[in-house]
């Protein structure tokens, strides 16, 4: 899900700060230290992808960590996998990030999109079908407002209130090929006025300036909202009469978040990702139990959401500790997430989560084979851990 800033955190008095990243050494001998020092940095937003993860600083530099393999971290190599975080080439300034599958896109301060990353669909935008491993300006004349990056596609909301997408455009009903791939931005089309986007494994839905909801893409598994199981290319309204603020995408279920707090999901649910205490399918908008939230968050098959009191609560598949819970064990209904942490964003990935807390400290916990909770390390974390980042100060 795109994350886009929420505010600039104040510095912290007490800490030295080296450009991205914290790191202090001997305060009574600023000028020296003994070695690497691994620190946490602060971030105004984070996003989570499949097996890796990027956030923006507190001077709208890019920074990623994790899976490395067809440079989806924009380092300009590609590589098997970061530890910990690394700067995005290009010294672009972004106001807002979003992480796909395996691939990552950007509105940049310039006003221009970047993505960079796996690209066998189109999905980079540049009209190629070849990786880029550094940030690749999208084609066209269009200026966006929003970008999300999804399985094998992007869409982005342009100021005119359309939406663009690229990359993988069929309806789940027939393999992708050279009719149904777009390696540049094609307008959806249609009346609707859109004002945001949410971008899944095969779907996609947006919200339009009046409050409606509508989904296009695959249909499977109900994730579309619209009571049956076909696919659509053309946007199509969910049922219900639900006003969202928020809209959330995974690999097959879709959640909105209403003005009031309430969550609705609907789609997939074998693992409980609907949060609807049971797991059947569902094709319609169907209520999250004990939901009262600010912010959601749909991943691979889990979802998550903040309170209004900053706690966080994850739902769904937990077999790598995503859910952050302390346990291993799937969840049909909202769970606290461990560690006493209050959480102003929240990312949820394909097996991993991550989020900021109210100081500005990225934790990311769950799936962590490629490095992507950015801890220095490739073992999974069943609580939140801090995302930390070694500096030497005067090698």
């Amino acid at each position: 899900m795109p994350i886009r800033l929420p505010h600039i955190f104040p510095a912290l008095g007490s800490l030295c700060v080296l450009s991205l990243v914290a790191a202090c050494g001997d305060n009574t001998n600023p000028g020296t230290t003994t070695g690497p020092e691994v620190t946490r940095f602060r971030l105004n937003a984070i996003v989570a992808g499949d097996d890796h993860t990027c956030g923006i600083n507190p001077d709208g530099l890019a920074l990623c960590w994790g899976g490395n393999e067809v440079g989806q971290l924009g380092v300009g190599k590609n590589n098997l996998h970061e530890s910990q975080p690394k700067l995005v080439v290009g010294n672009h300034s972004f106001v807002q990030l979003t992480a796909g599958a395996f691939h990552t896109c950007g509105l940049a301060s310039d006003a221009f999109t970047y993505c960079w990353g796996f690209n066998v669909t189109g999905q980079i935008g540049d009209g190629t079908f070849s990786h880029r491993n550094l940030p690749t300006r999208v084609s066209g004349q269009v200026t966006f407002d929003e970008v999300a990056a999804g399985g094998g596609h992007s869409c982005g909301v342009t100021i005119e209130n359309d939406v663009y997408c690229w990359g993988a455009r069929g309806d789940g009903s027939q393999v992708e090929d050279s009719t149904t791939l777009s390696a540049t931005p094609v307008s959806v089309g249609g009346v609707h006025l859109f004002e945001a986007v949410a971008t899944g494994g095969d779907h996609r839905c947006g919200r339009t300036t009046d409050g409606r909801t509508f989904c296009w893409g695959a249909g499977t598994d109900g994730r579309l909202g619209t009571g049956n199981l076909t696919g659509t290319t053309e946007p199509t309204a969910i049922l219900g009469d639900q006003v969202f603020v928020d809209l959330g995408a995974g690999d097959g279920h879709t959640c909105g978040l209403t003005t009031g707090g309430s969550v609705y999901c609907w789609g997939l649910n074998t693992s409980g990702q609907l949060g609807t205490g049971f797991n059947d399918a569902v094709a319609e908008p169907t209520l999250v139990l004990s939901s009262d939230f600010e912010k959601i968050s749909v991943g691979g098959d889990h979802t998550c959401g903040i309170a209004p009191t900053g706690n966080a609560f994850c739902w769904g598949l937990n077999a790598f500790g995503q859910l952050g819970t302390g346990t291993r064990d799937n969840a049909s209904t909202p769970q606290l997430v461990g560690g006493g942490h209050r959480f102003v964003s929240v990312s949820a990935g394909r097996f991993h989560t991550c989020g900021i807390t109210l100081e500005g400290n990225a934790y990311c916990w769950g799936f962590n084979q490629r490095s992507q909770l950015g801890d220095g390390t490739t073992n999974e974390q069943l609580l939140p851990v801090a995302v930390s980042a070694s500096l030497t100060l005067n090698p």
